[in-house]
């Protein structure tokens, strides 16, 4: 980083927005449970498939928006602000998740496109879409400020610090590997 230059990135503590997330999905899911008539099994289908689209959004955000060439190393770029700086400091708390209410903004304007699409159905889809926001800022919390895990956070863990530390250009998904391996940008087996 340019020791001359002055950043002003906003930080934001990614356990009160993981809190704050889970409590706006949760409410929508509880009203949705009462106000839309389906069996339960569609509603959990519907929970599902946004959890899935979220997975799908995350990892193409942090492949073509976040890693679009080596804009994101430079300091003059928007990727650099946004993402790259996260990278220049992977272990800076602070930078791991988007402020609250940019992201409750994003979140509700996701919410109004879903509704064109499906109607009164995003009352169940979106919120399995922001509960996959939720886990995901969760689970690179748990990546860039603790130990190894000895549980099933471990290979998400490896999963993502190889993208950090060794291959830039694969393993985007921090949530899940699934999209990696979709679109062949899993790293190399052999370590």
């Amino acid at each position: 980083m340019n020791e001359n230059r002055t950043y002003k990135v906003v930080k934001t503590n990614s356990m009160l927005a993981v809190g704050v997330y889970l409590l706006l999905s949760l409410a929508v899911l509880i009203y949705s449970f009462f106000k839309i008539d389906l069996f339960f099994a569609n509603k959990l289908l519907l929970l599902i498939l946004g959890l899935l689209l979220f997975t799908l959004i995350e990892y193409l955000a942090h492949r073509f928006l976040y890693h679009s060439g080596e804009d994101y190393k430079n300091e003059a770029n928007w990727q650099y602000t946004v993402h790259g700086v996260h990278h220049a400091y992977p272990k800076d708390e602070g930078l791991l998740a988007m402020p609250i209410p940019l992201a409750i903004l994003l979140g509700a304007l996701f919410f109004a496109l879903f509704y064109v699409i499906m109607g009164e159905y995003t009352y169940l889809f979106w919120p399995g879409f922001f509960f996959g926001y939720a886990a995901y800022l969760y689970i690179h919390y748990i990546i860039h400020a603790r130990r190894p895990p000895k549980n099933w956070f471990r290979y998400l863990w490896k999963h993502h610090h190889l993208h950090h530390h060794k291959f830039d250009d694969k393993a985007y998904g921090v949530s899940s590997p699934l999209w990696d391996i979709v679109f062949g940008t899993m790293p190399p087996k052999k370590r």
